[in-house]
C-alpha cells in the first residue's frame, strides 16, 4: 500500500522575495523504518529565465581599475627666444616678408609668435627698400650688421602673441667715429602696461663711450629681474644731441621657461566600474564597457575569431605644463574582484594576478574567450536527508559567495533566450528515498553550477512525498 502527497508549488504565494522555496506540510510525515519507506519525487518544474546574464545578483557586474596618477613639479629656467632662428639664414639673408609702412615709418618681420618692428622716422621713407639687418646674431658686425638708434626718433620693439616673459635681454651698442671726451649714452628696456596702457620701464642702463675712434662697442645684458607675463616690450636711448651716431649691432633675448622634473608617482587609487544589470552579448558587453571607461583612455575590442578581450591603453604621452601637473593615467591597472567576473572576461586562474597591468601604449588581452552565459544548469536541492546522498562534485572557484548544499533533486539546462521558460519533467520517474523520520517542514534551494546560490523571482514546481508500507508489501 502506498500513500502519495502531491504539493504543487508557486513561488510567488509564499516565498517570493527569498531565496528558498519552503513548504509546510499539512500534517507531518512519520517515516517509520520498520513500517514505511518514504521517497520524494520532483515531478515538474517550470521557470521564466528572467535573470539578467551580468548583474549584481550574478556578482558579476562590477570590476576595478587601479589608477596611478604622476605628479611633476618645476622650477624656472632661460630659453633662447629672441635670435636668428627663423628670420635669417647663415648668409644673414632675410627669410621673412618685410612689411614696410612709409605713414609710420616702420618695418615689420614676423617669426612664429614674435614679431620686430623698427621705427625709424628719419630713414623708412621707402617701401620698396629692406631695411633690417641680422643684428639677431650673438657675433656683431659694426660695418655691415646694424640699425641705427635716435631718441624718440628710432627704436626697436618686439611683440608676442604668448605673453612671453623676456627675462634677459643681450645687446651690443656701436658708435661711429668721433673723438672727443668721453660720452654717456642711457639705455632703457621697457614693458607694455596692459593696465596703464603706457611703457614701464624694466631695467635701465648708462654706457660710457670713451671716444675712441671708430668702431667702439659697448655691451649690457637687461634682466627682467620681476618678471610677469608681457605682450609687447620697447628697447630705446633717452639720450639726446649725441655728437656721434649709435647703432645697435645685436640684439637677441631669453624667454622664462618652466623646467619640470621627472615627476613622482602617486599613491594608487581603485575605481569601481558598475556595469548596469542587463543581458549582454559581445556587441553590446563590449559597447558597454567602452563607455564606462572613456575617463581612463582604455579602449576594449573583442577579437571576431577568438572571442578574447582587449583592454587597449590610448593615453596620449603627457607633457606636464604649468597648468596640468598631473598625469591622470600614468598607470593603469584591472582589478579582477571574484572569479565570476575573471570568467566572465576570460582570465584563467593559472595567469591571473591581483594587478593585470593595462601597459602604456599597448594593450592587455585575455588569456581565452569571454564567457556571458554565467550559468547553464539550475540546480535543485532540498534539505531533506537521501538514504544514498548524491554525490556533488560541483565547481567552486573559491568564490566567496558559493555555498554548500544538500542533496541534489535535479539540475536542469537554462541555455536558453532571454524571457523563455526554463522547463524540466520527470520523465524517467526519478524517486530519491528519504530518511527523515519527521518531515514537517521540506526546503528547496536554487544554485548554477559554480555553486552560487540563485534567487528566482518566479517557478512553478510539482512534487510528491510517497510512503509506502513495508508490512503490507513482500519485497520492496
Amino acid at each position: 500500500m502506498e500513500d502519495t502527497y502531491d504539493f504543487y508549488i508557486d513561488k510567488n504565494k509564499t516565498n517570493k522575495y527569498n531565496t528558498e522555496l519552503s513548504v509546510i506540510p499539512h500534517h507531518p510525515i512519520i517515516n517509520d523504518y520498520e513500517d514505511s519507506i518514504v521517497k520524494i519525487k520532483l515531478c515538474d518544474f517550470k521557470f521564466l529565465n528572467t535573470f539578467y546574464n551580468i548583474s549584481s545578483t550574478l556578482v558579476n557586474n562590477q570590476f576595478n581599475i587601479r589608477k596611478t596618477s604622476k605628479t611633476y613639479t618645476y622650477t624656472f629656467g632661460n630659453e633662447l627666444y629672441l635670435s636668428e632662428t627663423g628670420f635669417f639664414d647663415e648668409s644673414n639673408n632675410l627669410l621673412v616678408n618685410e612689411v614696410i609702412s612709409t605713414t609710420d615709418n616702420t618695418s615689420k618681420i614676423t617669426y612664429g609668435d614674435l614679431t620686430l618692428l623698427y621705427f625709424n622716422n628719419n630713414d623708412i621713407t621707402d617701401d620698396t627698400q629692406s631695411y633690417w639687418q641680422n643684428i639677431l646674431k650673438s657675433t656683431t658686425d659694426g660695418a655691415n650688421r646694424k640699425l641705427e638708434l635716435i631718441r624718440d626718433l628710432a627704436y626697436l620693439e618686439f611683440e608676442t602673441t604668448n605673453n612671453e616673459i623676456i627675462t634677459n635681454l643681450y645687446t651690443s651698442f656701436y658708435k661711429d667715429s668721433y673723438t672727443g671726451d668721453p660720452v654717456d649714452v642711457d639705455v632703457i628696456f621697457e614693458r607694455f602696461n596692459t593696465i596703464t596702457d603706457q611703457y614701464a620701464p624694466i631695467d635701465g642702463t648708462t654706457l660710457t663711450f670713451n671716444s675712441a675712434g671708430a668702431q667702439e662697442t659697448e655691451t649690457y645684458t637687461f634682466q627682467f629681474t620681476n618678471p610677469v607675463a608681457t605682450g609687447k616690450y620697447r628697447l630705446r636711448i633717452t639720450t639726446a644731441s649725441l655728437p656721434f651716431n649709435i647703432y645697435i649691432t645685436r640684439l637677441q633675448g631669453d624667454k622664462q621657461i618652466p623646467v619640470f622634473d621627472s615627476g613622482t608617482e602617486d599613491t594608487p587609487v581603485e575605481h569601481t566600474i558598475t556595469i548596469p544589470d542587463g543581458f549582454y552579448k559581445a556587441s553590446n558587453f563590449r559597447k558597454k564597457l567602452n563607455e564606462l571607461l572613456t575617463s581612463y583612455k582604455i579602449t576594449v575590442s573583442i577579437d571576431e575569431y577568438t572571442n578574447k578581450i582587449k583592454f587597449a591603453n590610448d593615453n596620449p604621452t603627457f607633457t606636464p605644463t604649468i597648468d596640468d601637473l598631473i598625469d591622470d593615467n600614468f598607470k593603469l591597472d584591472l582589478v579582477i574582484p571574484n572569479n565570476n567576473m575573471k570568467d566572465n572576461l576570460g582570465i584563467t586562474l593559472n595567469s591571473y594576478q591581483t594587478y593585470i597591468p593595462i601597459p602604456f601604449n599597448s594593450y592587455y588581452e585575455s588569456d581565452t574567450h569571454i564567457n556571458l552565459m554565467n550559468f547553464t544548469k539550475i540546480i535543485i536541492t532540498t534539505n531533506l536527508s537521501f538514504k544514498n546522498k548524491t554525490h556533488n562534485d560541483i565547481l567552486n572557484n573559491a568564490n566567496p559567495y558559493c555555498k554548500s548544499f544538500g542533496n541534489i533533486l535535479t539540475w536542469v539546462d537554462t541555455d536558453e533566450a532571454p524571457f523563455t521558460c526554463i522547463k524540466y519533467k520527470n520523465y524517467e520517474n526519478i524517486e530519491y528515498e528519504i530518511v527523515n523520520d519527521h518531515i514537517n517542514y521540506i526546503n528547496f534551494r536554487f544554485f548554477n553550477e559554480s555553486s552560487q546560490e540563485l534567487f528566482l523571482d518566479n517557478a512553478l514546481l510539482h512534487f510528491q512525498i510517497k510512503k509506502k508500507y513495508r508490512n503490507r508489501i513482500n519485497d520492496y
